[in-house]
């Protein structure tokens, strides 16, 4: 009896962090967006914190972030709405051992990557892996009559997905910077970009962007 407890117990906690992890992973839904007259481009960095730097499985992350400061440079340079987002869990003692203690809020661990180029304050802070999920992040969006998202950051397979995800569920343009996206599984990344152009998706890399910006100006 005492071992069909316990099994029981466990089982139950398994099914409460399943279904914490889909809450937290899961893309989002929500009204399409309207036809703007005059409609924006911008610039979303996701999830450069300190805690992502830490991650070992990146390795050298300096040619990335080279590539992430310089879309962040020439979008400023081309007056772009540049917008910030932090992973950021609230003291939810069941995220902390999903995340193994990872993105605590106010912690050293959740802020912007000191080496970050910061051009904007537009800095969401968000609990789920997709930014639509912070209602003040899409009105921002709807309040620059912003359509079209370029989006560099991290991670290939959870942020970035899940928020071009949001983005395409609503109508949004979505264009991901395959050379400016962080990827724990390496081997997994190319599949991944295969798979976000199914979704529709678009990838470009950090040279067409500062292309596109100069022809625009």
């Amino acid at each position: 009896m005492i071992l069909i407890s316990i099994s029981g117990i466990l089982v139950l906690c398994f099914g409460i962090i399943t279904l914490r992890l889909v809450y937290l992973s899961s893309a989002t839904k929500g009204d399409s967006i309207a036809k703007y007259d005059s409609p924006q481009s911008a610039l979303l960095v996701l999830d450069i914190q300190n805690d992502t730097l830490g991650i070992s499985e990146y390795g050298n992350t300096e040619p990335l972030m080279a590539n992430i400061n310089t879309a962040i440079e020439y979008a400023n340079d081309s007056k772009m709405e540049i917008i910030y987002t932090k992973q950021e869990f609230t003291g939810n003692p069941l995220d902390s051992l999903i995340t193994n203690g990872m993105y605590q809020a106010d912690s050293d661990g959740a802020d912007l990557y000191n080496e970050l180029s910061i051009q904007s304050g537009n800095i969401f802070s968000k609990l789920r892996t997709d930014a639509f999920s912070v209602e003040f992040f899409e009105n921002h969006l709807i309040k620059n009559e912003i359509d079209t998202l370029y989006i560099v950051g991290a991670d290939a397979s959870s942020c970035v997905y899940k928020t071009a995800l949001g983005g395409i569920n609503r109508g949004y343009r979505v264009i991901v910077l395959d050379d400016s996206i962080f990827s724990v599984k390496k081997d997994l990344l190319n599949k991944m970009l295969e798979k976000y152009q199914t979704k529709g998706i678009e990838l470009t890399d950090i040279e067409d962007f500062i292309q596109t910006l100069e022809t625009d100006l």
